[in-house]
């Protein structure tokens, strides 16, 4: 008996919670038919002239009822009635309220004046972004005074580019109309190679042969780049140039020599070697570039091209003859150098939001 009673039990249970959810589904169903025909009463009601009810008639499906079309549809209603209704401060607060749920809101063609001028009346840019950049670099050397254990007269000079990476991290941060400030941390490796090639006599015999000398050279670094960047667009597309400056500190640097003689003999060639001694620990930089942004949900891609025009020698000077092995073995002799850097990069950055009643 007491089986049965609680077998009865469970079965009412289970059909008051079927027609809990029914209701439930059919009231929601309905809440949604009904808010979806709000938005059509409220515009025949504004084209009317009968401004006064449609914030009353909106607000409740704000909330919970409209897809966000509707919402964004129902903020610019709202937004109207109170400009028309000459109620500023409701207009004002409620664009507020929009902007901060829909801070990446672009003015449609369609979009009455009077909203336009008031939209446009906030700071609707971004505050900050934050983002992830990574790309490769052709280092070339900038000699700023040639040096060779050979006749420099007699010898000719040339400097091979060599790619590189970069990744890192950036911060920017809009400081006037279209005009950003971008702060970054990279981790970058550059590597470029030296040659000296002179006709000279072979020791030892009379024929006459190319004796070559190349250096190849790979350092790391981090870098501090700081740059302005000015946003323009042309037919629909965002363009971006920049201008700045940047500090890096070399971590680590490493050198191979090789010496060749002449085409049927086998190349002299050294193993890398630690040469961090011999570099200076900073090296600074102009830097000029250009890209594109293309806007996405929350934040932008950016493509950018930009070239570090090195401005300090790299090497010390001091101990240019200190490494006899590369100076007597291999005959070769530092430059004093900078570097100069292309480097193409792509990155994501999200972007932060606070929108404000601009003066």
């Amino acid at each position: 008996m007491p089986f049965k009673i609680a077998h009865k039990t469970g079965i009412i249970i289970i059909i008051l919670l079927i027609t809990g959810l029914q209701f439930f589904i059919n009231t929601s169903l309905y809440g949604q038919g009904d808010c979806a025909t709000k938005i059509q009463e409220a515009q025949k009601y504004y084209d009317q002239g009968m401004i006064e009810e449609i914030p009353k008639m909106l607000a409740p499906c704000l909330a919970d009822g409209f897809t966000r079309g509707q919402k964004i549809e129902a903020y610019k209603l709202i937004i109207l009635s109170y400009l028309f209704d000459d109620d500023q401060f409701e207009a004002e607060r409620t664009m507020l309220e929009f902007l901060k749920k829909y801070p990446e809101y672009e003015i449609m063609p369609n979009d009455p004046i009077e909203f336009v001028y008031l939209f446009e009346s906030y700071r609707t840019t971004s505050v900050y972004s934050f983002g992830l950049t990574a790309g490769f670099n052709l280092t070339d050397p900038r000699i700023i005074e040639p040096f060779t254990t050979f006749d420099l007269n007699k010898a000719a000079l040339k400097n091979t580019m060599r790619p590189g990476f970069q990744v890192g991290v950036g911060v920017g941060r809009y400081i006037g109309h279209k005009m950003l400030l971008n702060l970054e941390f990279l981790f970058a490796s550059n590597q470029y190679k030296f040659s000296d090639e002179i006709s000279m006599p072979l020791t030892g015999g009379g024929k006459n042969g190319i004796n070559s000398v190349t250096y190849t050279e790979k350092l790391y670094k981090t870098e501090f780049p700081i740059t302005f960047v000015y946003e323009f667009n042309i037919k629909k597309v965002n363009y971006f140039v920049r201008a700045g400056f940047s500090a890096a500190n070399i971590i680590s640097a490493t050198g191979q020599p090789s010496r060749k003689y002449l085409e049927d003999l086998q190349p002299l060639t050294g193993e890398y070697q630690d040469i961090s001694i011999y570099r200076k620990n900073m090296l600074y930089s102009g830097i000029i570039g250009a890209g594109i942004r293309y806007k996405v949900p929350r934040g932008v891609v950016t493509v950018g091209f930009r070239a570090n025009l090195g401005l300090n020698n790299i090497v010390r000077s001091d101990k240019r003859y200190d490494n006899q092995e590369l100076s007597s073995r291999f005959y070769y002799l530092d430059d004093d150098f900078s570097l100069n850097t292309l480097s193409l990069s792509a990155g994501y950055y999200f972007s932060f939001y606070k929108p404000k009643k601009q003066r």
